[in-house]
């Protein structure tokens, strides 16, 4: 029985919750033993836990508990080093990973004190069994999102599975890679996912919650799926007066109807059984507020740091309040593939049941065929829905999201209630499309209405606007409210019950693009012309607030009004001075760069935002130095309008021109301007961690306008190269000067792209260029970058070291930063570089292993020819003479240059020291 039972416990997820806890604070102690009795909190929790799950004798658990640990504390000091060298971060990652660590042994401690309380874990195991199966009762299908209807289906009969992109490389070489939410979350212990409106966000949410919940063997490893649906806590997180755990507490008993033992919600997150889903970020619409969740959900990661956590939020405007980096991996949810389109029109087709079986596969390859004109549109999952909807019943596609809305709504309102012999107790054309407009507009402006309203609130709400606009009679007017309300709440895609009051349901809009949609139409009905809508929406729009139904409502102003989106847009130009690139300034023009995907405005007004799109990214953010800090995010004005319509696109491109070179005519000097000429195309991607992909016809454009303004303006560099590293590296790249003259003027530390006066994100420092080094991830060449120059180049810059004398320079703080991540990528076998190119190459990288010898970042076996693997064992020897031997042998075995060995050598016994850390 007592092997039995220790066996189950070995697999279970309490010991697995363990062993992570240990091995993440074995590796942020840089894997040294003598930092093992700062794991005692953990060890009394391995304790505590086997005490309660392994049935033996009081003496034998002591026993058990001993030699588990004994083996756990030995395995993780052997693994912690391979994960270092695997699963490598940044050093904003790193500083995390030694916060968590410390939380870790937080829990631990807090943990063990429960366990030590608890006498029997089958009320919490009860729990989860029964939370697993309310999910799964709950989740198990997922909602047609067309022709009104309330049927369900399994997933597999419609979802088709997301992409995730991210970027990948250094910041001087991001590239996008795309995965699978699985394949993510196996990797990745913390996620935010950012989508576009109806990009299938909370419906990924629910269907992972679903998938959590009916397997064990789940890629998380967690047992429980907690679906926090953040709209639905606005007022309590408001009013700040409630835990994390009493919030998840709430949840489990509404909507799943499950009541937690008193510390089963502790118990679950102490060791790692919950997977935490914070859907909907975006849907705090006030940006102060979501600055205090954002905060909130910081603080429950570093209290709970074995729980792995999934937020989601929309794209536009998540940089207003968005989560530390070095907690949170960011991937984009990417846009629909053709095949993906064609997967999920096919799907949908066949379960049309207003559709003969014979004609439903007929008609997903027509409208296939037909929907090509508006490719875009139906990369989005909730649009493709909608416009197959419309196709099956009218056998049109609208142009645009306002038409396609527009013609749903009155589809979904009239004809498919008709096709169903659904009598139409209210006229769409008349007070119910007002009454609805006004109803959203209410719900989405008050936040306290967005979670959801009460029936009677709802009548209360329609039968005052009805007495204002329509009867006279307060029993009429209540009447007809009570039978608009009945009207909304018996179509599923209008109005849902979202929850329950004790007597009466709760309602909101079953998918926030109809309310922003409705909500757009009343502001605009409410706003007519193009002054008093910009009057309105200026302060969100300048806070990066409401960006949809800002979008939406210029585009329904555009078809209603002559010129309506052509004045409105030059509103927002001339609110922009001349010199301003605040925030505000930024967020406007990025508003009015986006509305050219949609929008087709008068030449002179896509002139005026591409000029002011480039004068404020290529605005100076300190003034008069020419020693800028360049930041990406600063260049988002200039990346919104390079996402423009096709039609835009000829226009926008020769704009872009025109303002790019004469502002680099008038400012010179002006680092800025000039790096927005030379390397163009990369500003989307480099981005693009909150942006979307750019369409390859945009790409196509730009990279053609960046060669030709690169060959227009490369003559400018000279003027910067004197006092600015990068420009001064540019020209070794381009052959126009030697790597010797750049290392006399800006020092060592410049091999590795570190400028005290400039962080520039485009140039790819020298050790980063040899072309042999670089990871697969980094293996594009830009069009500039000459392998014999590079190679030329890096043996220049090896000789130029060993003449050098020690140390060669001393570290800035930016460099201590940069050290691991450019180790890190320099991930290549020796074997693929040669004779001095791999001398320099070590020579290079020397410096940083010295900087991180005390981190254990690397192993200290076997190196198989792993370049990062040798510096950092030769880094070890300088610290611990008994691994000398061991990296001698390595050095020797390479068979380099005998001055480079011999120096190597003296740099492995510590009688060279590269770097000067004397902080004196």
């Amino acid at each position: 029985m007592t092997a039995h039972s220790l066996a189950e416990y070995l697999n279970s997820p309490d010991f697995e919750s363990i062993a992570l806890s240990l091995v993440t604070q074995v590796w942020a102690s840089a894997g040294t033993k003598k930092q093992e009795q700062n794991f005692t909190a953990t060890k009394r929790k391995l304790e505590e836990s086997i005490r309660l799950n392994v049935e033996a004798e009081s003496e034998l658990i002591e026993d058990i508990s001993r030699a588990t640990w004994q083996a756990l504390v030995e395995k993780s000091f052997e693994n912690a080093s391979k994960i270092a060298a695997t699963q490598g971060e940044s050093p904003l990652t790193r500083a995390a990973l030694l916060k968590v660590s410390a939380c870790h042994a937080a829990s631990d401690a807090k943990s063990a004190k429960v366990f030590s309380n608890i006498d029997d874990l089958a009320s919490f195991h009860n729990f989860e069994s029964q939370m697993r199966d309310q999910v799964k009762n709950l989740h198990a299908t997922m909602k047609l999102p067309h022709a009104g209807t309330t049927k369900k289906v399994p997933y597999s009969k419609l979802f088709v599975e997301p992409r995730l992109e991210f970027a990948v490389g250094q910041e001087q070489e991001k590239l996008l890679a795309n995965v699978e939410l699985q394949d993510m979350l196996s990797t990745s212990h913390r996620t935010v996912i950012l989508g576009d409106p109806g990009g299938g966000k909370s419906t990924l949410s629910l269907k992972l919650a679903y998938e959590i919940a009916r397997t064990t063997a789940h890629a998380t490893g967690a047992q429980v799926p907690l679906l926090f649906i953040l709209r639905d806590h606005i007022e309590d997180f408001k009013a700040n007066n409630l835990t994390l755990v009493e919030h998840l507490e709430g949840v489990c008993k509404k909507p799943y109807n499950v009541e937690p033992p008193q510390g089963a919600i502790e118990y679950v997150l102490q060791n790692g059984r919950a997977f935490v889903i914070f859907d909907g970020l975006d849907e705090l619409t006030d940006t102060s507020l979501r600055r205090r969740v954002v905060e909130f959900v910081e603080s429950f990661v570093y209290m709970y740091p074995d729980v792995p956590v999934l937020v989601t939020s929309r794209r536009v405007g998540y940089d207003e309040a968005p989560l530390d980096d070095s907690l949170f991996r960011t991937v984009n949810l990417a846009e629909l593939q053709r095949e993906q389109v064609r997967d999920y029109a096919n799907k949908w087709f066949l379960l049309d049941e207003s559709v003969e079986k014979g004609r439903r596969s007929e008609l997903a390859k027509s409208f296939l065929q037909e929907s090509e004109f508006v490719a875009d549109l139906r990369k989005n999952p909730l649009m493709l829905s909608l416009m197959c909807g419309i196709y099956a019943s009218e056998n049109y596609i609208p142009a645009n999201r306002p038409d396609v809305y527009k013609k749903c709504a009155e589809l979904l309102f009239e004809k498919w209630d008709k096709q169903r012999g659904i009598g139409i107790p209210l006229p769409f054309d008349a007070h119910v499309k007002h009454a609805l407009n006004a109803l959203a507009l209410w719900m989405y402006s008050t936040p306290k209405a967005q979670h959801g309203l009460k029936r009677e609130d709802l009548i209360q709400f329609v039968s005052k606007f009805l007495l204002e606009k329509r009867f006279d009679d307060e029993v009429e007017a209540e009447n007809a409210a009570t039978k608009f309300v009945d009207f909304c709440t018996g179509r599923a895609w209008v109005l849902t019950d979202v929850g329950s009051d004790v007597n009466q349901g709760i309602y909101g809009f079953t998918h926030r693009t109809f309310l922003e949609y409705f909500a757009a139409n009343q502001i605009v009905r409410q706003n007519s012309s193009a002054s008093a809508l910009f009057g309105l929406l200026a302060p969100k729009i300048s806070a990066a607030e409401w960006d949809v139904v800002a979008q939406l409502s210029l585009q329904t102003l555009g078809n209603n009004v002559d010129d309506g989106a052509d004045d409105f847009l030059q509103l927002a130009i001339d609110k922009v001075q001349e010199e301003d690139a605040s925030p505000a300034a930024r967020n406007i023009i990025s508003f009015c760069g986006r509305s050219l995907s949609f929008a087709v405005p008068k030449p002179g007004i896509i002139r005026d935002i591409c000029d002011k799109a480039v004068r404020i990214s290529g605005t100076r953010r300190n003034g008069a130095s020419p020693r800028d800090v360049l930041d990406l995010k600063d260049f988002a004005p200039l990346e919104s309008v390079m996402h423009s319509s096709v039609e835009n696109l000829p226009s926008v491109a020769k704009a872009i021109r025109e303002s790019a070179l004469k502002l680099v005519e008038e400012e010179p000097d002006n680092a800025r301007a000039l790096c927005q000429c030379l390397f163009l195309s990369n500003i989307p991607v480099q981005t693009m961690g909150h942006s979307a992909t750019l369409p390859a016809a945009n790409a196509a454009v730009w990279q053609e306008l960046n060669r030709e303004l690169f060959a227009q303006v490369r003559d400018k560099l000279s003027l910067h190269s004197v006092e600015s590293y990068w420009a001064s590296q540019l020209r070794v790249i381009l052959g126009e000067i030697s790597i010797t003259e750049t290392l006399k003027s800006f020092g060592v530390e410049s091999l590795y792209g570190v400028d005290p006066h400039l962080t520039q994100p485009f140039v790819r420092p020298l050790v980063l260029s040899v072309p042999n080094l670089r990871s697969p991830y980094q293996s594009v060449s830009r069009p500039y970058e000459n392998p014999v120059i590079l190679k030329q180049a890096t043996e220049e810059a090896g000789d130029y070291l060993l003449q050098l004398p020690t140390p060669w320079f001393s570290p800035s703080a930016v460099l201590k930063q940069l050290a691991f991540p450019i180790l890190r990528s320099a991930h290549a076998a020796c074997a693929q570089l040669e004779g001095k190119e791999l001398e320099a190459v070590l020579l290079m990288l020397c410096p940083l292993g010295e900087l991180l010898a005390d981190e254990e970042t690397y192993g200290h076996g076997r190196t198989y020819g792993d370049i990062p693997t040798v510096i950092s064992k030769w880094a070890r020897a300088r610290r611990d003479p008994d691994f000398t031997p061991g990296a001698l042998a390595t050095l020797r075995s390479l068979s380099l240059d005998s001055k480079t060995s011999d120096f190597i050598e003296r740099w492995i016994r510590g009688d060279v020291i590269l770097v000067d850390t004397n902080e004196n």
